[in-house]
């Protein structure tokens, strides 16, 4: 007589070892560049979480897998240790080493009344407004595709820069900027959500995007917002126009933040195959 038991018994040992939790971690590791992370093989309800730079965030559920996006900052030195933690489970370990990125430098000269704005309480205010908009966000991941520029035009100012105002304020530039005329359509680089709109005394005309797992883009200085907030928008969809608002000439002033981080957006002009 031919018994099934042996085969049954190896399906279930193989199902068991095929459920094992796996980690993934692709992208750059280059300072200002961004990490892919994503868990498979946990069908648990239980998100696992990340530990990187010293916080902890939560993977996001898509489809059969947990996702985030980690950033690399600007000034993150040496070998770090990312961490994965599998609800009731195994915990992950990858060291990855950060390779160093000089942006270059930027001196630049502003009028008194610019300048001072600046500092003005209610820069600070619009600033923490953002913020505050892209680390509530805990929305699965949206996008799908390579990011595109938000308009078509030339860069004028790129990221990173370190910068002097008038020889002694420092700061550093934390986007890119675009020199698009007046007028120009903003397009979203891609599939979001509209998270918080503003006009602010230095940003000017402001709009902020989720796109998911951690990942949010700004826009500032727009001459006119053509959306609104909890607004869907896809790739390609119109969210503003270029302008000068803030007090500056016309351009597009574009930030990727990853978890609040600012990120180069190029980071996201070619995503992982596996992400897409």
């Amino acid at each position: 007589m031919i018994t099934r038991t042996p085969l049954l018994l190896w399906l279930i040992l193989c199902s068991a070892v095929w459920a094992e939790p796996s980690l993934s971690v692709t992208g750059n590791s280059y300072q200002g560049s961004a990490l892919f992370v994503r868990v498979s093989g946990y069908d648990g309800e239980e998100k696992p979480t990340v530990s990187w730079e010293g916080k902890q965030w939560s993977l996001e559920p898509r489809k059969d897998l947990w996702e985030t996006v980690l950033p690399v900052g600007i000034d993150t030195q040496g070998p770090r240790a990312l961490t994965v933690q599998i609800p009731d489970g195994p915990a992950f370990e990858r060291t990855l080493k950060i390779t160093p990125r000089n942006y270059g430098r930027q001196s630049i000269s502003l009028s008194a009344g610019t300048l001072a704005s600046y500092d003005d309480p209610q820069n600070k205010a619009d600033d923490e407004a953002i913020l505050k908009a892209l680390l509530a966000d805990s929305r699965p991941r949206l996008f799908t595709e390579n990011f595109i520029y938000p308009v078509n035009a030339p860069q004028s100012t790129g990221f990173g820069l370190k910068r002097t105002y008038n020889g002694w304020k420092k700061s550093w530039h934390k986007g890119l900027d675009l020199a698009g005329w007046e007028g120009e359509t903003v397009v979203a680089p891609a599939d979001g959500v509209v998270i918080h709109t503003a006009r602010g005394i230095v940003n000017g005309n402001t709009v902020v995007l989720s796109h998911g797992d951690g990942v949010g883009t700004s826009y500032f200085h727009l001459s006119s917002i053509s959306v609104g907030s909890g607004q869907t928008v896809r790739q390609g969809d119109p969210i503003g126009a270029v302008g000068g608002t803030g007090g500056f000439a016309p351009h597009l002033h574009w930030e990727v933040r990853v978890h609040g981080v600012p990120v180069h957006p190029k980071a996201f002009f070619q995503l992982p195959a596996t992400w897409r």
